[in-house]
């Protein structure tokens, strides 16, 4: 199926990864796993797969450490606290090379407006949600207040920040696209030490401190992309080893040992995230029985937009339940029993709202297509896709 086409009804779903490219396969000649298993670039929807389950887990530990059901879970969300962003964002550098070519009014027209509508649409959605169901986390600002609303486009206050922050670093690599590229990474490697040093640099904001954390992993990957891809061919299982050992020690110096306080530690450690992430997807992305993280990976706009709506609900229906012992007894079990559901709902929502278009495109692009010649008019709205907003979390596939 041509792009900005409705896949037809006896084709599987495009498969969808870095850059807009799709793979479209007659059902009768090969079955669509088959084809996503055997793609050089299959790894990039099985990282988006562990990133999305690793984040997930996280929040699940984290709301429900407000009602005291998260067990142990806080330290492992601390070890693994480095990675799944970071990832998300490098995945994103990876498929955003194309825009540096286009104009500021390409540009906003056919990423940036996009991403600004997905972040706004859902997180007025949010403010609807917690209008229902109490909010439990106190140390967060109230998602209902009119402040908080207020500043939205500017401060971002929950989960959605990284769409926020998909579309300031849509800009700031267009702006810097003349900037050499060593001093760009120098000097966004310099931002990232300072956010990720206790004491140097914080704004108490999620969003403006995870900009400061990431935005270097994002423009290298822009800039080495090539490269990059070349490495993942010569991944061996002995990377995969190697890359666990270095992250699991220096998670250690980290955390039980305070070197998170020693400038460039927290960085460095990012970087052999992404690269145990890379590694790990290209050596196992082949296995069938692992064939669900690259599932949850296609998915994960979806997942990544809904799960905290059934997180937030789940453990407001436990907070009554807490204090009694027989569910307490269980605290290390249920953040992960929590995760699982939570991936499943979601899944299952994000395939049923895909047909709701304005959740993901705004309703008004239609207008705005129609001023742009042919060549240059933008995908299809008929389903949230990587095309549409360069998310590195491609959205569902067209309807079939």
């Amino acid at each position: 199926a041509a792009r900005g086409q409705r896949a037809p009804a006896d084709l599987v779903p495009a498969v969808r990864f870095g850059g807009g490219d799709s793979v479209t396969v007659n059902r009768s000649v090969r079955p669509a796993s088959e084809v996503m298993l055997e793609s050089p670039r299959a790894w990039v929807d099985f990282a988006k797969g562990s990133a999305i389950i690793l984040v997930v887990l996280y929040h699940c530990s984290l709301f429900l450490s407000e009602v005291g059901l998260a067990g142990s879970t806080p330290r492992l969300r601390a070890v693994l606290s480095f990675m799944p962003m970071a990832v998300f964002f490098f995945i994103a550098g990876l498929t955003a090379r194309r825009s540096l070519s286009w104009t500021f009014p390409e540009l906003w027209r056919r990423r940036i407006a996009g991403l600004i509508y997905l972040y706004l649409i859902w997180s007025l959605l949010r403010v609807v949600f917690y209008l229902v169901v109490p909010h439990l986390r106190e140390s967060e600002s109230s998602p209902t207040d009119l402040l908080v609303i207020a500043l939205l486009p500017v401060w971002p206050t929950s989960s959605l920040w990284f769409v926020w922050a998909l579309a300031l670093f849509a800009v700031l690599a267009w702006l810097l696209r003349r900037v050499p590229i060593r001093l760009q990474l120098t000097l966004t490697a310099l931002l990232a030490v300072a956010f990720t040093t206790p004491g140097l640099l914080d704004t108490n904001n999620v969003g403006w401190d995870r900009v400061g954390q990431n935005l270097f992993f994002f423009l290298f990957a822009l800039h080495t992309a090539d490269r990059i891809h070349s490495w993942v061919t010569r991944v061996r299982r002995w990377h995969v080893a190697v890359l666990g050992v270095a992250y699991v020690l220096l998670a250690i110096v980290l955390i039980p040992l305070h070197g998170v306080r020693i400038p460039g530690l927290a960085l460095l450690e990012g970087v052999i995230a992404i690269a145990l992430t890379v590694a790990v997807s290209q050596t196992f992305v082949r296995l069938r029985w692992l064939s669900v993280v690259s599932v949850l990976g296609q998915a994960s706009l979806p997942i990544y937009l809904v799960h905290l709506f059934f997180i937030a609900a789940v453990v407001a229906l436990l907070a009554p339940l807490a204090q009694f012992g027989d569910l307490s007894n269980y605290a290390n079990l249920v953040p992960f029993v929590l995760a699982v559901f939570s991936l499943a709902a979601s899944l299952a929502l994000g395939k049923l709202l895909r047909r709701v278009s304005w959740l993901w495109v705004n309703p008004l692009r239609s207008r705005l297509n129609r001023r742009v010649s042919p060549s240059q008019s933008a995908p299809s709205q008929s389903a949230p896709s990587e095309s549409m907003h360069g998310l590195p979390m491609p959205g569902l596939p067209p309807k079939e």
